[in-house]
């Protein structure tokens, strides 16, 4: 178990009006998450590392889901 990462890094998003936590290792498996999740119409409400009070900002997130829409095409 010692390879194992730790999964520091959380998602927060709203999916059919219930609340959800998703946990990930990378900053960058948390920002894929968030962003397959927006794609799928979930509203994603926090990404952070640690706390969940710790997150990016709304605003913030739409900025990185832009980013990474206009990379994929």
């Amino acid at each position: 178990m010692a390879d194992t990462p730790a999964l520091d890094w959380h998602v927060q998003y709203r999916k059919h009006e219930v609340d959800h936590v998703g946990w990930y290792a990378t900053p960058g498996e948390a920002i894929v998450a968030a962003c397959v999740l927006i794609d799928e119409s979930c509203d994603v409400y926090g990404i952070g590392l640690g706390s969940l009070d710790d997150s990016v900002a709304s605003d913030q997130i739409a900025k990185i889901y832009a980013v990474w829409s206009r990379a994929r095409t």
